[in-house]
């Protein structure tokens, strides 16, 4: 069939006016309005806190479909991300969350790997917001660095803007000096080394009035503030002449005329540390930091927590006995200072600098923004570039304990070390008016250098006797490898205030060449005289030849007799000996063996203190606890095992050594199981056993013990307690909640419980205590 097409003209169609045309497109508008208006852009939102800075929010889009959040993602380059869908929107009026419910950009659940920028974007899809919400959180409950919280979605010119405003941050002189002089912020003001409270801020033409509150004593100061168009800033002091300050610090920051470290370097007199720490919320998952204090000539740690207070602001008293170039550590991030005795160090931090160097995964990524105050503050600056001015690669010395003979490694060092030593020269003439800078520049670079050169040594017998075949680790060094110590500054007693000293004293005072002081005993065994000797006296004459052995080797090695680092070593090692002395005359007569090379009148003070210490005329078998929140927490951890004798064992999931305790003593622990007066009590924390595998760990080899699982600023509070930087560590509570001075851990547990309770035949008792 075919067809055909005709037109047909329709006597009753009309054509449509415009004014027709243009009621439609009104009732269009009309339909689609309540979509139009609430559909809203926030551009770059602002926030209050965030505990993490790889994912940026830089856009939210509010439609009545879903919310869309802009992520701007920066991260290592080629390392990867992953979004498991699992985020959600919370109300901060409300409380009400908003699932996740796509992702645009990104696949969800799949490891996606980051460009040689080392950024992406990608947008993430939530259930729609309500119009009214203003502010909300965006959680990654599965994360530690994702969470975001008060996210504004309200624009900019509606928020109530601070007063403080133009003049906020942090101002340092135009002098060569650029002192950090005036920190201002909204919660807090720093100034002549103090922290203060604000009290009242108004503005006065184009001038602002401030006047704030001594935190310690209540004085006031008035400033007066006045920004300039340069972005300067003229601020008076009460009633001082207005000088002119700037944001910016230069570099380097040049520490006053000194003569260098006088006869008072070893003094003992308290140091404060304070600060602030912008961007600081409570949310942000800790409320302390921590400083692994030590005295490296007793070896005895002393870490002090540094409490954080939720506006940011922190504070800490500690004691030192000589100036050292320190770290507070902040989140697991290490932020260097100086101090010596009798110092109040005062320190700003950023919180977003923290960030950025956990995002990059280096702990050499500068925090830009760190500034100091006090009498050693260009000294604080200077420890920070001591940090970052030598740099060997881990992986490059790993390789090379393998590959290269001690001779070819020395070859291979020479123009490293020729390289520190030229930066070392440049920086000695930038800070040439501080001979303290000068020696704490020099000691530096030669510890560092020395450092590696032990290190290098120092697993390759290990390796040599497992993997036999290879030639190059059974080729070990000649006493000419170790030349180096000719250049270390063995008896400079500044170097104790390198950042290094206590890795390189320990790398020292074991290095392989004094292994042969082991044999003294050989040498002895054949005298008769030495046959006739009482026990305790043989073991008084073996150290001392001993002694001998390694006296000669150090002579030998480092052309110097009795130089500083080696009395400092023979002190430590002592100090392990005289506490194994029964009584206090043996302790006196192994000392008297040493006085020819313990010469430094510090060190004679030291070792006649570690004496009174250990052997004291009226000994305690135990002592009380100070009254105190970290006491506080232990007596709530132990109330449940009251009237028991306790064996309390600090430890940590990574830790090896803890480990390899805890599976030793696994047949004690089946033998005391249930015994009416002992109990063993097993402490960790959150960072150093986080959940699964402490949970895992837990069931297989502490299934039915007492375990507790602190947080983090819980188990500081316990290595502040009982002074340990390192774990494991032990701990034995008598039965009336002294703590025991007797020095028991794994190795002697055995023996001390036969000691106190006698046999204790196996029990067959399945009971469990709970797992908190």
């Amino acid at each position: 069939m075919k067809t055909r097409t005709t037109t047909t003209v329709s006597l009753t169609d009309k054509r449509q006016t415009p004014w027709q045309n243009l009621r439609q497109l009104l009732l269009c508008l009309l339909i689609l309005l309540p979509g139009i208006l609430t559909a809203q852009t926030i551009e770059n939102p602002t926030f209050k806190a965030r505990n993490g800075s790889i994912r940026n929010i830089t856009r939210i889009e509010r439609t009545p479909e879903c919310t869309k959040v802009y992520i701007h993602a920066i991260f290592r380059p080629h390392w990867w991300i992953k979004e498991d869908g699992e985020n959600y929107l919370e109300d901060t009026a409300t409380g009400i969350r908003y699932k996740q419910t796509g992702a645009e950009g990104i696949e969800l659940k799949k490891e996606t790997y980051l460009p040689d920028s080392g950024e992406m974007d990608f947008v993430l899809l939530f259930e729609p917001l309500p119009q009214e919400t203003r502010k909300i959180h965006f959680i990654d409950p599965n994360g530690r660095e994702g969470n975001t919280f008060d996210i504004s979605l309200v624009a900019d010119a509606s928020e109530p803007r601070s007063l403080l405003e133009p003049v906020e941050g942090n101002w340092f002189s135009e002098d060569a000096q650029s002192c950090w002089t005036y920190g201002i912020y909204d919660s807090i003001v720093i100034l002549n080394n103090r922290l203060y409270t604000p009290v009242e801020c108004r503005k006065k033409g184009k001038r602002i009035l401030m006047t704030a509150s001594d935190r310690k004593d209540g004085s006031t100061v008035t400033l007066k503030l006045t920004a300039r168009k340069d972005g300067s800033c003229l601020i008076a002091l009460n009633d001082g002449e207005e000088q002119r300050y700037v944001r910016t610090r230069k570099e380097p920051a040049i520490p006053d005329a000194d003569n260098g470290y006088g006869t008072d370097f070893f003094r003992r007199d308290s140091v404060y540390l304070q600060g602030y720490l912008k961007g600081y919320d409570p949310r942000l998952g800790f409320d302390s930091g921590i400083l692994y204090l030590s005295n490296e000539i007793t070896r005895k740690d002393y870490p002090t927590v540094v409490p954080i207070n939720p506006d940011g602001s922190f504070e800490c008293k500690f004691i030192l006995s000589y100036p050292v170039c320190q770290n507070l550590t902040l989140n697991n991030q290490w932020i260097p200072f100086y101090a010596e005795p009798g110092d109040t160090v005062t320190m700003y931090l950023d919180w977003e600098d923290i960030m950025a160097r956990s995002r990059a995964r280096d702990n050499k990524y500068p925090l830009i923004h760190t500034a100091y105050m006090g009498k050693t503050a260009a000294l604080s600056y200077l420890a920070v570039t001591l940090n970052d001015l030598i740099d060997y690669p881990y992986e490059k010395l790993n390789k090379a304990q393998k590959t290269l003979t001690p001779a070819q490694f020395q070859k291979q060092l020479e123009p490293y070390t020729a390289r520190w030593q030229q930066q070392a020269d440049s920086l000695c003439r930038l800070y040439a008016t501080s001979q303290k800078a000068v020696s704490l520049i020099r000691n530096h670079t030669a510890i560092k250098a020395g450092e590696i050169y032990f290190d290098y040594q120092m697993p390759r017998s290990y390796y040599a006797r497992q993997d036999t075949a290879n030639q190059v680790l059974q080729v070990q060094p000649d006493a000419s490898y170790y030349d180096f110590l000719k250049q270390m500054p063995l008896d400079e007693m500044s170097a104790l205030a390198c950042s290094r000293i206590s890795v390189f004293i320990n790398r020292f005072e074991y290095m392989d060449p004094l292994e042969a002081a082991n044999n003294a005993y050989k040498s002895l065994a054949g005298e008769e005289d030495f046959k006739k000797l009482p026990d305790n006296e043989k073991l008084i004459r073996i150290y001392a030849k001993k002694y001998e052995i390694q006296d000669s080797i150090i002579q030998a090695l480092c052309n110097e007799h009795s130089p500083l680092l080696w009395q400092i070593a023979r002190v430590r090692d002592l100090r392990a000996i005289v506490a194994q002395q029964t009584s206090r005359k043996d302790a006196e007569c192994l000392i008297g063996k040493t006085q020819a090379i313990i010469t430094h009148p510090y060190m004679q003070t030291a070792v006649k203190d570690m004496i009174d210490e250990l052997h004291p005329a009226g000994r305690t078998a135990s002592y009380q606890l100070p009254a105190g929140k970290a006491t506080d927490i232990f007596r709530r951890i132990i109330a449940p095992h009251a009237g028991k004798v306790l064996f309390i064992d600090f430890w940590g999931i990574y830790c090896g050594p803890c480990r390899g305790g805890i599976q030793a003593t696994a047949d004690l622990r089946r033998q005391y199981r249930n015994h009416p007066d002992f109990q063993f009590v097993y402490i960790t924390s959150e960072k150093e056993s986080p959940g699964k595998a402490y949970t895992d760990y837990v069931e297989k080899n502490l299934k039915g013990e007492a375990c507790y699982r602190l947080t983090d600023t819980e188990y500081k509070y316990m290595r502040q307690l009982f002074q340990f930087n390192g774990i494991p560590h032990y701990v034995i509570v008598e039965k009336d909640g002294s703590i025991s001075t007797e020095d028991v851990g794994t190795h002697n547990l055995k023996e001390f419980l036969q000691k106190r309770f006698g046999s204790v035949p196996e029990t067959q008792s399945t009971d469990e205590h709970s797992i908190q």
